[in-house]
């Protein structure tokens, strides 16, 4: 029978001449362990270097500040611009009556000022197979996305609220573009058909463009976000980090903000009415403040 371990390792079996590794750690722990001329245990006061405080503190101030996208691009754009200011549409509230009147738009969609470097460019294919550049679009307020094609991620939350936003920025959004950037690497074809722009009802919206390409143009594109996509164990598997970004006329990368949804146990994605119509109107107040 095994006996109870109790100098130092409470509650752990072993068997009769063999160690665990917890035990065998703590052994070897505390032969090694600094003894002073009496053979006494020895306790050491343990300095932290004030610039490891320093460099500390700035780490968590910058993951705070967004994340893993957030940091991508802080890391590469540096410095952050002053806030846009926000234009107020007419005929809406302005806050969700759900939720505290302190609590701005800009703060429910987690938007963030990432700097005004110029947006990484890049060349996809539309959902009606001709050639999409983003540099090719200066004057337009660009809104990027990105979500699977297939729309199994959080493409049924986002997409609807990109329906909304679109319908009401209405004619005062003539300047606002929404692109969707496919991040499904086993569904790379896309059509006016796919679910990523029927589902939500994007289809007939000439405000919106679906675009996709090969893998390695993807991943290109994916990297120069701050997008990672990852496939699981099956190839149907397939995950990814949320992020909409908004690029001024002037092809300046603006802000980005955190999409969000209730994911369920078969890993459909969901969002009450009411906090769908909230962030769809953050986002086109975002973009509404961008034109110019």
């Amino acid at each position: 029978m095994g006996s109870e371990m109790t100098n130092g390792t409470e509650g752990i079996s072993s068997e009769p001449g063999e160690l665990d590794e917890e035990r065998r750690a703590a052994i070897f722990g505390a032969a090694n362990a600094p003894r002073d001329r009496h053979g006494a245990l020895q306790t050491r006061r343990v300095t932290i270097p004030r610039k490891f405080i320093a460099w500390a503190t700035v780490a968590v101030l910058v993951l705070g500040l967004g994340g893993e996208v957030g940091q991508h691009f802080f890391e590469t754009y540096g410095k952050a611009k002053p806030p846009p200011k926000t234009h107020v549409l007419k005929g809406t509230p302005t806050t969700n009556p759900h939720l505290p009147t302190l609590i701005s738009l800009q703060v429910f969609i987690g938007l963030k000022d990432i700097g005004d470097e110029v947006a990484p460019t890049f060349t996809l294919l539309t959902q009606h197979g001709r050639k999409w550049r983003l540099a090719s679009h200066k004057g337009q307020v660009i809104v990027l996305a990105f979500y699977d094609a297939i729309c199994n991620d959080i493409c049924p939350v986002l997409g609807a609220e990109i329906q909304l936003a679109s319908h009401e920025l209405g004619a005062e959004g003539s300047t606002v573009h929404f692109v969707i950037v496919n991040t499904d690497p086993n569904a790379t074809k896309i059509s006016s058909s796919s679910p990523a722009l029927t589902v939500p009802g994007l289809g007939n919206d000439p405000s919106v463009t679906l675009l996709s390409g090969s893998v390695d143009t993807l991943n290109h594109v994916w990297s120069a976000y701050g997008v990672r996509v990852a496939v699981g164990a099956k190839a149907s598997e397939v995950s990814h980090n949320n992020a909409l970004y908004f690029i001024g006329p002037n092809g300046n990368l603006s802000a980005y903000a955190t999409p969000f949804g209730t994911e369920s146990k078969t890993g459909l994605y969901s969002l009450n009415a009411s906090s769908l119509r909230t962030y769809a109107r953050a986002i086109a107040e975002t973009a509404d403040s961008l034109v110019q």
